[in-house]
């Protein structure tokens, strides 16, 4: 708000200054230019008389009365006595100046109430609140009401079915895409989100149509990142390790170096190469529904309870993903373990072990000490993102029990 008024207060100030300043100063006078002006057109005049009484083209008589009616106008034109006339001294405008410096700031003010938007002003009206979900709901909720009175609206099976998906009611998002009919084949982003879903509700598979959309997105469109990392994770989920690194890597190539998704996507690859190498065929368990094997680093698991500040409940819908996952408090960023929930399954009792580490190198128990950290996901994507909420322990050491972990504050934007 302190910005806009001193613009606005420097902006008047200069126009003021344009206005009044002819009106403040004092003009030089003048009558003093015009009187000389004057006085050398007499004097021309004159001078012609006398040239053409010398010539004979006026008589004696005619130049006598030309020349009368000369000085009778250079009198007249001096006022009579020589003095300036009182319509010709120079004023200043004081007044007037006074007034205008009063009511264009006040017409300025009035303007900017009547056509403005004096209520962008206020801090508080200018902060934006994030909708909770209950609001969501009810919003979603409002679309598929109308949506039902008016079904034929392709585009709005599609919004609806994306809010769904976002709300973790896959069920309903299936419905909804069926419903926007062959609309779904016009995109490959389109196709893409069925795909998408399919993994979602299949445990990573993709079955039926989104596996039908995803190799003809494929099939056009062969280096499409996106459909590419749906083939890995299908693979990925079949056993097919080999296929999950070809896809990935493909992937890979097109992601910026050293990039957050591109050390992401390098831990599943490993993770994939990793089991490919020792020959195994049973796909892993879904983050999150892991059970701790019995000698897997079982001294080193680190266990306790995580739970959502209350003053954040409101920022969170029940279906946001919520990752648990240790980092070695000196070393690389990448997650020793990890473990999903939802935020539906808040309080947590969780517990991280070797079992559920993202590389086979980087392991909970190779750590001196640890750092447990909890995230919201707003995007159920595991890499931050602003607006997720997180929490984080302070410094333990492996085999810490009974920690209290709270998810008590927003990711902030990264500019």
């Amino acid at each position: 708000m302190t910005p806009f008024w001193i613009a606005a207060g420097l902006l008047t100030l200069a126009v003021l200054a344009v206005l009044c300043w002819p009106l403040l100063r004092r003009h030089g006078p003048a009558h003093a230019s015009r009187q000389a002006i004057n006085t050398a057109i007499y004097r021309d005049q004159m001078a012609e008389l006398e040239r053409d009484l010398a010539s004979g083209v006026l008589s004696s008589a005619d130049h006598a009365a030309a020349r009368d009616e000369l000085e009778r106008r250079v009198l007249e034109d001096l006022g009579g006595n020589g003095a300036p006339s009182a319509a010709a001294a120079p004023r200043r405008l004081p007044r007037t100046a006074v007034a205008l410096a009063v009511a264009l700031p006040l017409a300025a003010v009035a303007l900017y109430a009547v056509l403005g938007n004096p209520a962008a002003l206020d801090p508080a009206a200018r902060q934006e609140t994030e909708p909770t979900a209950a609001e969501i709901e009810k919003m979603v909720a409002t679309l598929a009401a109308r949506l039902e009175q008016n079904p034929d609206n392709p585009e709005g099976w599609v919004m609806l079915g994306r809010s769904y998906k976002v709300l973790g009611r896959f069920a309903d998002a299936a419905r909804a895409f069926d419903k926007a009919g062959p609309v779904l084949e016009s995109a490959p982003e389109l196709m893409l989100e069925v795909a998408e879903l399919s993994a979602e509700t299949n445990a990573g598979k993709i079955e039926g149509k989104g596996r039908d959309y995803l190799q003809r997105v494929l099939k056009e469109q062969p280096d499409n990142p996106q459909a590419l990392a749906l083939a890995g994770t299908d693979a990925y989920f079949r056993h097919d390790y080999a296929s999950a690194v070809r896809h990935w890597e493909r992937v890979l190539a097109q992601l910026p170096p050293d990039s957050p998704d591109a050390r992401n996507l390098e831990a599943g690859i490993d993770k994939a190469k990793s089991l490919l190498a020792d020959g195994k065929t049973a796909a892993p368990k879904p983050a999150g529904k892991e059970k701790t094997d019995a000698g897997a680093g079982a001294g080193a698991a680190v266990s306790g309870r995580v739970d959502l500040a209350p003053a954040l409940k409101a920022r969170a819908a029940p279906d946001d993903v919520v990752y648990v996952f240790a980092r070695a408090a000196d070393g690389p960023r990448m997650p020793l373990a990890v473990l999903r929930a939802r935020v539906a399954d808040l309080p947590l009792d969780f517990r991280l072990d070797d079992s559920m580490a993202l590389r086979p190198d980087l392991k909970l128990s190779s750590a001196a000490e640890l750092r447990i950290e909890a995230r919201v996901s707003k995007s159920g994507d595991a890499i931050p993102r602003p607006g997720d909420l997180a929490g984080e322990s302070a410094t333990v050491r492996p085999g810490a029990r009974n920690l209290k972990l709270s998810i008590d504050r927003i990711v902030p934007d990264a500019r």
